[in-house]
């Protein structure tokens, strides 16, 4: 499949944005811009988005998976996580999970019998994969008591490896949570009978981005993981580098770059937590306009489907555009975030109609690019997959026992029938039946002979 458009130019994309792909070498710009995506959008859980094809309200989700061999230069990935995240989200759980130590320590200090206070009530956001369901489920089920509504967690790894790991031990087995973390209000619950655990049904919505070698994908994503859709739920980034080429080299930021950077970080947080230690409102964000472009794509690529017969395309193609969605409403908030604060007049106060066309070339780029990085990973195994499938659920012809019996037959000829026919009824009742039912006659022990049945 080709691509029907690029990737806006480098200084076009929103802030932050701009800042982190423009200092990027050209191998890696998609790159930067997808991790930066899912960084930002942890950081705007208080955006509501309408997607023209759900019934219900919309968050900014994504799921991102960055590909690559073995010294291919994924750290910038971890760079641009720290970027984002070590003044924003890693400071404010820094105090919250000082607050838990500090709690624990008390716990085993306390004398016999002393009574200690109650537990602190702390919202942490930033969650390593490694995390066991019971905490996942007990730090959102916080969010509710706490705020009264739900706030999106932000997962990061250099070595997908820690996820797949983990997910070894039951409790750590993240593949369901992570499929219904893609969408808001999806939820998920556990129930235990221990005082020792905890239970709670909850809405626990997650971004993420995974670093990973070829091989690490292929053990994460396996059977379940293809079948049940956590793929299709991923954005697939791949680094492709040439046989001795040199590394990629990323320009440092300039302090005025900085300065931005860390002005429009500090407006996304403002625009999560008011002054009073709560929630700021949810904001509904305007993309009806967006919604001819998004028809359009889903049902060119579903009429390229039906020509070409090709299942996957057809599944890809619709989480595909959703993904791309979200990164284009992230970049149409960040651009009316960057408007508002430069003020009326100023350079950046873009109008609506530039706003727009930029977030709609950046939609179309993601909903291509998405695809094509499902199709080619995943696309032949989902068909197999699929048509082996399709090939066991398939009824087998239908044959009747009695009509497989010669006309005089014993009773070892219809235990090995029976048995052949992968049945698990008793040659006796069989033979019961057919007694009643006077279509069959014993004419020497355990031998018998068919009869003429009247019309």
């Amino acid at each position: 499949m080709q691509k029907v458009v690029s990737l806006i130019k480098d200084h076009e994309l929103p802030p932050i944005m701009r800042e982190i792909v423009g200092n990027a070498p050209k191998s890696r710009k998609i790159a930067c811009f997808v991790a930066s995506a899912a960084a930002l959008s942890a950081m705007s859980s208080r955006v509501r988005l309408h997607y023209f094809y759900d019934t219900r309200p919309s968050a900014l989700l994504l799921q991102v998976l960055i590909e690559g061999a073995q010294s291919s230069g994924k750290s910038f990935a971890a760079d641009i996580e720290g970027l984002i995240m070590n003044d924003t989200l890693k400071a404010r759980d820094k105090a919250m999970r000082r607050l838990e130590q500090e709690y624990r320590d008390k716990k085993k200090r306390r004398k016999a019998n002393e009574k200690l206070e109650e537990e602190p009530e702390t919202t942490i956001r930033v969650v390593p994969p490694t995390i066991s369901k019971t905490v996942l489920t007990k730090r959102a089920d916080m969010y509710e008591r706490v705020f009264g509504d739900t706030l999106t967690f932000w997962m990061f790894a250099e070595e997908l490896a820690q996820v797949t790991d983990a997910g070894k031990n039951g409790y750590s087995n993240l593949r369901t949570i992570m499929r219904t973390a893609y969408d808001l209000g999806s939820e998920f619950g556990i129930d235990f009978a221990s005082d020792n655990s905890y239970s709670a049904i909850v809405d626990i919505n997650i971004c993420s981005m995974f670093c990973a070698t070829p091989s690490a994908i292929d053990d994460y994503f396996d059977k379940k993981a293809i079948e049940g859709g956590n793929i299709t739920r991923t954005i697939l980034c791949r680094l492709d580098e040439s046989i001795g080429e040199d590394g990629a080299i990323f320009t440092p930021y300039t302090p005025e770059q900085k300065a931005h950077i860390d002005r429009m970080l500090k407006r996304l947080m403002d625009e999560t937590y008011d002054g009073d230690g709560g929630l700021m409102p949810t904001l509904q964000l305007d993309t009806a306009w967006l919604d001819k472009t998004v028809c359009a794509w889903v049902r060119a690529k579903g009429k390229e489907a039906s020509l070409s017969g090709s299942r996957s395309l057809d599944v890809f193609r619709k989480r595909s555009s959703v993904s791309a969605f979200r990164v284009a409403a992230l970049c149409q908030y960040l651009y009316e975030l960057d408007r508002i604060g430069s003020g009326a007049g100023q350079p950046c106060g873009l109008t609506n109609e530039v706003i727009q066309k930029r977030v709609r070339q950046i939609y179309l780029f993601m909903a291509d690019y998405i695809l094509d990085g499902m199709m080619e990973r995943w696309g032949k195994r989902f068909e197999e997959l699929n048509t082996k499938r399709d090939q066991e659920n398939k009824p087998g012809p239908k044959t009747i026992l009695f009509d497989q019996l010669s006309e005089t037959f014993n009773r070892s000829q219809l235990r090995a029938l029976i048995e052949q026919q992968g049945k698990t009824t008793p040659d006796k009742v069989f033979l019961s039946q057919w007694k009643k039912l006077r279509v069959i006659e014993e004419i020497e022990k355990d031998v018998y002979k068919k009869l003429k049945v009247k019309s």
